[in-house]
């Protein structure tokens, strides 16, 4: 056999190899999420084209071509919960969608109900947001420091920011689980997403992150007062007043 044609054959053999081990794990992560769905009492299925348009932020907003997949709804502490994948392709420098190339993934789980404000948006504080906040990029600081140097914060109402990022809130955050994440409140729904696609075992730790936000947040935009959450969160030794 020529040099050429067995090299030919070797590629040909590793790219079915790892064609085919793609789609095994893509099945087999199918399945621990139907079978997570089952064992919590959440009602999957594999898309719902209503969810593409509800909300306009990051990372919706990024490139062409969005699909949501993965669909999860339940509730965690008589929250209403949505979980799904979010995918899209890169566009090009002319804004046209790549054909071709990586598509960007996000697992994003949120509160499902309709977006609405007052807006509060905290982002893992990166080079960028650094060199955005030099130029007059927003961010809202707290005189926290462990807080300010980790997380950007960006808000329609700052006296509403300020008010919602009281000890409890920026406790919580500060948590490994949130490392990596952004998370957006827009009026009734809170967002928190990840890149990548959705993990069935960070499901339960994910969704009930997302109630411990709504419990803070949620009553302070009703007009509570501080605090007043209908319950303590676990894990936290700071009273409910």
């Amino acid at each position: 056999m020529e040099p050429f044609v067995f090299f030919v054959l070797v590629l040909l053999l590793v790219a079915g190899g790892w064609y085919l081990a793609g789609r095994l794990r893509g099945n087999r992560r199918g399945q621990d999420i139907e079978r997570w769905a089952e064992d919590n009492g959440w009602a999957h299925s594999a898309t719902d084209p209503a969810l593409m348009g509800r909300w306009t932020g990051d990372p919706f907003a990024r490139g062409t071509g969005g699909a949501v997949s993965d669909v999860l709804r339940g509730g965690v502490d008589g929250y209403p919960m949505v979980s799904f994948t979010y995918s899209w392709r890169p566009a090009s420098r002319s804004g046209e969608a790549r054909r071709v190339g990586r598509i960007g993934q996000v697992h994003v789980v949120a509160i499902d109900a309709l977006p609405g404000q007052p807006v509060l948006e905290l982002s893992p504080e990166g080079f960028r947001d650094k060199v955005s906040k030099l130029f007059g990029g927003q961010d809202v600081q707290i005189d926290n420091p462990a807080f300010d140097g980790q997380w950007r914060v960006r808000a329609s109402d700052e006296v509403f920011a300020r008010r919602a990022l009281d000890a409890r809130l920026t406790s919580l955050v500060m948590l490994p689980d949130f490392h990596g994440a952004r998370l957006r409140v827009e009026g009734p729904s809170v967002l928190l997403w990840k890149y990548g696609r959705t993990d069935p075992t960070s499901l339960a730790e994910r969704t009930q992150r997302v109630a411990d936000v709504a419990r803070i947040v949620l009553p302070l935009e009703k007009g509570a007062p501080r605090f007043e959450s209908g319950g303590s969160i676990p894990g936290f030794g700071i009273p409910t007043i």
